[in-house]
């Protein structure tokens, strides 16, 4: 895993880097919310609500959150989830996506980036770093920091403590102040997980594939849901107006 990541930091110093890189809440239900990079309030969270680096996210109960970015990376929080956007910087050349997930549960769908391009993708909780490329995986973090992953495609390098370990797809690895260890075959709970996941994934590869025929999928998506909002607004007022 280290030479893993010294690799792509080397690739990040060496190619100017666009910080930003900019997703947006694709999808809700319930009480969701959005602390923006430099401010200390939280806001309500809405469809096309723009997602960007410093963010902070976190859903309610019985609520969930999808957040869907221009590369084509996934990710489902569910119920009582909190995550941030550490960094979200691209190039044509190179991916340096971070994030930590401090609780609660999240489908993460990283995509796969096109010939040569390197990537540097991690997800980072209380207990562990996972770095990967290409993955899918479900993760649960517990109140106390304890993490819980299933992998379902790809590979993920682990890191927790002192210790250092690869999680194939099928496998499942869970990481505490105690330690870290890996094991092959999903346990019944990561079972359901698969199968929420298989689900959706259709669904994402045809949204991935609406992105690859128009690289302004994002930002359209993002201004039609702005202009929905305006006009409710709008209509609103009027009608207060008239009273």
């Amino acid at each position: 895993m280290k030479k893993l990541l010294l690799a792509s930091a080397l690739l990040c110093g060496a190619l100017p880097l666009m910080a930003g890189e900019t997703g947006c809440v694709y999808d809700l239900s319930g009480p969701v919310e959005v602390m923006k990079a430099g401010q200390e309030n939280w806001q309500p969270a809405l469809k096309g609500r723009p997602i960007a680096e410093g963010d902070k996210i976190k859903t309610g109960a019985k609520a969930w959150c999808e957040i869907f970015f221009k590369d084509g990376t996934f990710i489902k929080l569910e119920e009582g989830s909190e995550a941030a956007a550490e960094a979200l910087k691209a190039t044509a050349e190179v991916r340096f996506f971070s994030f930590s997930f401090l609780k609660g549960k999240a489908l993460w769908m990283v995509a796969k980036l096109k010939g040569k391009a390197a990537s540097k993708f991690s997800v980072r909780t209380p207990t562990v770093v996972c770095a990967v490329r290409g993955t899918d995986f479900s993760m649960i973090v517990s109140t106390a920091g304890q993490t819980t992953i299933g992998l379902f495609d790809g590979n993920v390098a682990l890191s927790g403590g002192n210790t250092e370990k690869e999680l194939l797809s099928g496998g499942e690895a869970t990481a505490d102040t105690g330690g870290l260890s890996v094991q092959a075959g999903l346990s019944k709970q990561m079972k359901t997980e698969e199968k929420r996941y298989s689900k959706v994934k259709d669904r994402i590869e045809r949204l991935r594939k609406r992105l690859q025929e128009r690289d302004d999928f994002i930002d359209d998506y993002i201004n039609r849901q702005q202009k929905k909002l305006s006009d409710f607004d709008a209509r609103r007022a009027e009608k207060l107006k008239k009273r």
